[in-house]
């Protein structure tokens, strides 16, 4: 398969892995010149009808979703018995190898990947896609932290027909759904189950359930209720495990009610707040309330001897308690006004311009204003770190002292590990740039004697290294080996073919810039000049151009040459050959009985040589001169 052109486009390069349903190769789009995903149907499965369709509802359902956290799906198609989708090639891994890596992950780097996929998932279920097996073999992460969700080959749209008992549970057991694990319908918040139970190993280094069988496994997600993360991990701070829980709750009414929900209680505890819980907070029937007052119970006995009667009684306040009551609301009434005075009547101050100044000096400023401060770092490609972007309030806005001042302060550009594509084909090395979001030129091209014409030499930054997200890699492309200089020969007098064959048999070129003058000294379309000259030396291949005659050339002369056959009773070869500025041709050859004498008129142009050759065509019995 590999070396395969699909659908005359896309190139397969190498495989990646594998599903039950499918196998899935690295490709290149030969049109658009990017890397892709091809997910390909598996050979046992093409001749069931059933796997076919199931196959192409994927990427029909995928293909309508358009989001960061998401792999998109490009294309679907089908060539012979093969049925494959084209998708998002990204370069990563996925997170079930960063938690084998790891075992637990850095709660904020865990929180990030957990809200990434919430935020995927709620685009999906926003469009009527539940994914229903989510696992961190289906994550993808990048080496920058972005997160894609991946393979909804499983994925049902929420109006078509839910699973039942009756149906094959599909998905991975130890990320399963209580509902799942049933066999019941499954919508949105088993999705949000399942990412409960990710963000959970991630903390913990452990899925919450484990058995000896699959089914054992389904029956722990059904009844029994999972050990709180942070006795497995003390790091795990009460807000985040409040949000794996509830995410895990049994109940699908007690989870998340949507990915976006969760994804927003993920970014609170990111930066330090506290999830907002009261949204979802029942009535309290113990919740404080007023009482009317003291209330006592007596016991009297009635005078008719019967059982005692039991009556409420008011206690009688005494005088001096009232007074005290009194005076500590008098205190209270005081304290309140001055409160109030106090807040009415505080100092007004000019908020000062603290933006593009160093976040140390900034906080110095504002404090001998008397104005708080609350830092947000952001990062800016074109401010330098740790200086102030912008403030809110803006100056010269009036405030009161105290006031809090929001400065967004700069981490300077954000950074991303630049690939190393030395040796890799330029079209190849471009595709994994741009996709680590790079912009890409060629420095320049150079003879390499170990690197293949075409590929990249060397490269600026290098591979491996951070660099500015969005800046420009300098690559210098290799030429090849260069080649050994050859000798240009003479090509003067040659007719226009036999110079290409010269020039050809000498690892040089015919220039197609061919001019013509006018030559008494050479037959038309021969070779009167050439540049370079005979003797130079040049690189292999490079070009020679030539001037050619148009006449109207040389004036013909004619020549006799007297033959005599040697009287030895054999018959002889006679061949006379006339070598002048058209070149060497053979003026005349045939066989002749011994003893004969004849004399052969020979045509010759300018002076020339001719030479008369009898059997032994090497060595001639007669060479003339002719002018």
């Amino acid at each position: 398969m590999i070396g395969k052109l699909l659908g005359n486009r896309y190139e397969i390069i190498s495989q990646l892995g594998g599903g039950g349903m499918a196998i899935v190769y690295k490709a290149t789009d030969t049109l658009l010149h990017r890397l892709v995903t091809v997910k390909m149907l598996r050979p046992e499965y093409t001749s069931d009808e059933e796997f076919v369709s199931r196959f192409r509802k994927e990427a029909q359902a995928v293909a309508k979703l358009s989001h960061p956290n998401v792999v998109s799906v490009y294309d679907v198609g089908q060539e012979g018995e093969t049925h494959y989708i084209v998708m998002e090639y990204v370069e990563g891994r996925n997170l079930k190898q960063i938690i084998k890596e790891k075992v637990k992950l850095p709660l904020t780097q865990a929180v990030e990947i957990a809200r990434q996929i919430c935020e995927g998932l709620q685009h999906a279920h926003e469009n009527g896609i539940i994914h229903r097996d989510i696992k961190p073999h289906n994550i993808l992460v990048t080496e920058n932290g972005k997160v894609k969700v991946t393979d909804f080959g499983i994925a049902q749209m929420m109006s078509s027909v839910t699973v039942t008992s009756s149906e094959t549970i599909v998905g991975s057991v130890h990320y399963f759904s209580p509902e799942q694990a049933k066999g019941g319908t499954m919508g949105a918040k088993s999705d949000i189950y399942s990412v409960g139970v990710v963000l959970y190993e991630m903390v913990t280094g452990k899925v919450p359930f484990e058995g000896e069988t699959p089914i054992a496994v389904a029956l722990k997600h059904i009844k029994d209720e999972p050990i709180p993360p942070s006795r497995l991990n003390r790091q795990v701070m009460p807000e985040l495990e409040r949000i794996i829980l509830r995410a895990m709750e049994k109940d699908a009414t007690m989870r998340y009610r949507t990915a976006g929900d969760m994804a927003r209680d993920l970014r609170k505890v990111a930066v330090g707040e506290s999830p907002d819980d009261t949204r979802f907070m029942e009535a309290d029937e113990f919740a404080t309330r007023v009482l009317n007052g003291p209330v006592i119970i007596t016991k009297e006995r009635r005078g008719n001897g019967e059982e005692p009667a039991y009556r409420k009684k008011r206690r009688r306040m005494r005088p001096m308690a009232k007074l005290l009551i009194i005076t500590a609301i008098l205190g209270m009434l005081a304290g309140a006004a001055y409160g109030l005075n106090m807040f009415l009547n505080v100092p007004e101050v000019v908020v000062p311009d603290v933006r593009n100044k160093h976040v140390e000096d900034a906080k110095k400023i504002l404090d001998e204003k008397k104005l708080g401060y609350n830092i947000q770092l952001q990062n800016d490609p074109k401010v330098e770190s740790n200086i102030v972007i912008s403030q809110d309030p803006a100056p010269p806005r009036r405030v009161k002292q105290n006031t809090t001042v929001t400065l967004t302060v700069s981490m300077g550009p954000s950074l991303a590990i630049v690939p190393d594509v030395v040796k890799k084909e330029l079209t190849a090395a471009r595709i994994d740039l741009e996709n680590a979001n790079f912009e890409v030129t060629v420095a320049a091209e150079e003879y390499s004697d170990e690197v293949t014409a075409g590929a990249v030499i060397r490269q600026v930054p290098e591979g491996n290294t951070k660099a500015i997200a969005g800046s420009t890699v300098k690559l210098w492309v290799s030429k090849g080996v260069q080649p050994s200089p050859v000798t240009v020969p003479n090509l003067v007098g040659l007719s226009l073919e036999a110079a290409r064959a010269e020039l050809e048999k000498a690892k040089l070129n015919l220039s197609s810039d061919l001019t013509q003058e006018e030559s008494t000294e050479y037959p038309s379309g021969y070779v009167v000049r050439q540049e370079p000259l005979p003797e130079t030396r040049l690189e292999e291949w490079d070009e020679v151009k030539v001037v050619l005659s148009k006449g109207p050339g040389p004036v013909a002369k004619t020549a006799a040459v007297k033959i005599e056959i040697p009287n030895d009773g054999l018959t002889h070869r006679v061949k006379i050959v006339v070598q002048d500025v058209t070149g060497e041709r053979t003026a005349y050859e045939d066989e002749h009985n011994p003893g004969e004498k004849f004399t052969r008129l020979v045509t010759y142009f300018n002076r020339g040589k001719i030479q008369v050759f009898i059997d032994n065509m090497d060595t001639p019995v007669e060479e003339r001169l002719v002018s």
